[in-house]
């Protein structure tokens, strides 16, 4: 009974600091509609597409951020013929468009920052944190790295073969080989290894992060530089770690007339203003950090560098929006952040997806003890149009099992007249 109470107490701890998140959607002007075309995958294929043009296994000072996330796959299966080590950087479980996005770009910052000398004996692997077949239900992430020319199924996945047959992420310890030993892990925007990868705790490394420290993996100690934790006083200092990716980026680059990569510009100031609500006032979400990071990368992006990609997911009076002065030049910050909250919120999207979509979109496990876990799934999409998805109930069920959690809740919020509506529902 004390155990039950515990993790009911905590759950409403983390309830009230979502909706404390969401409230600070409501004060987004509105949710614009989802211009872009549907977006279509043909996500359910585990097995690389690698072009046989990335063969490219070390970058070089002049490779693109795009072509460094081609060759991710290429390097780090030569990895262990050429006595190099993989260093694995991953988001956290519910895989939002800060998860994807930091864990890609500090991939790439990390094996050209020009502060450090160049360690050709460590091959940067950024994974995406979670299966394959979801990334279609990420719309504004996979909406911004289209418009980057980032081909998706050329990332790795996380339960992607290459993944698990290469042991990047071996999913038990009995799987583990003596490759791990020369393996190390990087966490970004999380800062405690999911319990599915516990028996690789001793490889984390780095934490960047911007959530509450939970004080795991004592190995990765603060005064190393390696335990970025942006969060002080009951808050965090930045409110995406694509901020934190972005100021190690500034750092690396002392000459302010070194242009940054136009993919890698555009898909950190996407992301930091998704994450800072544009940095609104009444939102209370951005900081001065935040700030200096979209300006800083407004300035100093070689825009002409990725003006030549075409998107597939946004039609063309959306990107006339976002780049009203043609695509050579800087994009107008608010028709950006638009489109991309747009693509998130999108109504049709919600109403159209599965039950257990719904819940699988935006979920967060958290545990309490070693016998104690609570599963919490935040929606956009009323309880009534939730609960009337066909066989919701067979579907939570189910998902709750998989979960293997005590508590598990779904918190939604919907807006009307731009006023949100919270509601939720305990299981």
């Amino acid at each position: 009974m004390a155990r039950q109470l515990l993790s009911l107490l905590l759950l409403l701890q983390i309830i009230i600091a979502t909706i404390t998140l969401f409230r600070s959607l409501a004060a987004v002007d509105a949710f614009v509609p989802f211009v872009a075309r549907n977006i279509r995958f043909s996500a359910s294929k585990k097995k690389m597409a690698l072009s046989s043009s990335s063969q490219q296994h070390q970058p070089t000072v002049n490779t693109s951020f795009v072509s460094f996330l081609e060759s991710t796959a290429p390097a780090s299966l030569q990895s262990k013929d050429a006595k190099r080590r993989n260093n694995v950087i991953i988001g956290n479980e519910a895989g939002d468009a800060d998860s994807i996005i930091s864990a890609l770009t500090l991939g790439y910052v990390t094996s050209f920052n020009n502060n450090s000398p160049p360690d050709n004996n460590t091959v940067q692997v950024p994974i995406v944190s979670i299966p394959r077949a979801e990334m279609e239900l990420r719309r504004d992430a996979a909406l911004l790295l289209d418009m980057v020319g980032i081909n998706v199924q050329k990332l790795l996945y996380i339960d992607d073969d290459i993944v698990v047959t290469n042991h990047l992420l071996p999913s038990s310890a009995d799987d583990s080989s003596d490759t791990l030993l020369d393996s190390t892990i990087t966490l970004v925007d999380h800062n405690r290894l999911r319990p599915m990868f516990s028996h690789l705790n001793s490889l984390v490394t780095e934490i960047v992060d911007h959530h509450k420290d939970e004080s795991h993996h004592e190995q990765v100690v603060a005064d190393s530089g390696k335990r970025i934790i942006a969060f002080e006083n009951g808050h965090a200092t930045v409110a995406s770690t694509c901020t934190l990716v972005a100021e190690r980026l500034f750092q690396s680059m002392a000459d302010s007339s070194i242009k940054i990569d136009g993919a890698l510009g555009l898909s950190l100031l996407g992301v930091i203003l998704l994450d800072s609500i544009n940095m609104k006032p009444e939102a209370k979400k951005g900081t001065p950090r935040d700030e200096e990071a979209i300006q800083q990368l407004l300035q100093r992006t070689d825009w002409s560098s990725c003006a030549d990609t075409v998107p597939s997911l946004m039609d063309q009076a959306t990107i006339d929006k976002i780049f009203p002065d043609g695509r050579t030049n800087m994009p107008d910050r608010n028709a950006l952040f638009n489109a991309l909250i747009g693509a998130k919120s999108d109504p049709k999207f919600w109403l159209e997806m599965s039950a257990m979509n719904c819940l699988r979109i935006d979920y967060k496990k958290f545990i309490v003890n070693d016998r104690s876990s609570i599963g919490l799934s935040s929606v956009i999409i009323t309880m009534n149009d939730l609960l009337a998805k066909e066989g919701f109930i067979d579907s939570m069920k189910a998902f709750i099992a998989s979960e293997d959690v005590n508590l598990f809740g779904v918190l939604g919020v919907t807006f009307f007249d731009d006023k949100p509506k919270r509601e939720l529902l305990l299981a």
